[in-house]
């Protein structure tokens, strides 16, 4: 199943977003069951939306994984594909998701590549809404809203004005081998192009 770049938008919006779900997840208490929180980027925004004039900086790697939550996760996962789609490599994220989502990331990698871009993202706002783990699976809900940007494979440049895009996004794990991963995305874009 190809990911196509309007649910690609999202799920880099879930990505990003998962990241301030881990600090709001580790402040608010990491719990199972039925629980929501709420955050903001805070002193992350102030430079999330900040790109360079025409030559984007090189990928960098994100820590390592926290997978021992849902929400901490969907951070993860956020982290790892935004790097993914920055540095064109699926492989790189894969610790993050299942097969099932493998497909979709890959991909998008793929379409990009195509089409002789990456993509620069930053992660704006990240409300996590709600979250519950039952057994074996997980959701986590968030409003995400994204800055991003395209580069040029060909010459390392950015070859679009900065962009946003928000999504009212559900992320569904599963527990593999005592970690969490990302199964699913459902993205409902709520403003902003992806294109």
């Amino acid at each position: 199943m190809r990911f196509s770049p309007r649910a690609f938008g999202s799920a880099l919006a879930a990505l990003a977003l998962a990241a301030v779900l881990v600090g709001t997840a580790f402040a608010a208490g990491c719990s199972s069951g039925a629980s929501t929180a709420a955050s903001t980027a805070g002193s992350a925004e102030a430079t999330a939306g900040t790109f360079p004039a025409t030559t984007p900086n090189p990928g960098q790697q994100p820590p390592p994984p926290a997978l021992q939550d849902p929400r901490t996760a969907v951070y993860s996962y956020q982290l790892w594909i935004s790097y993914a789609y920055r540095v064109l490599n699926s492989d790189v994220a894969s610790r993050t998701f299942d097969s099932e989502e493998e497909v979709r990331v890959n991909s998008y990698v793929m379409y990009n590549f195509q089409e002789g871009r990456a993509i620069d993202q930053r992660l704006l706002v990240a409300n996590v809404k709600a979250w519950e783990s039952q057994g074996s699976t997980a959701t986590v809900a968030m409003h995400e809203e994204w800055a991003y940007r395209y580069i040029s494979t060909a010459t390392g440049k950015y070859t679009s004005p900065v962009q946003n895009a928000s999504y009212e996004t559900t992320y569904t794990l599963i527990r593999l081998n005592d970690n969490w991963v990302v199964h699913s995305v459902q993205a409902a874009p709520t403003g902003g192009p992806i294109k």
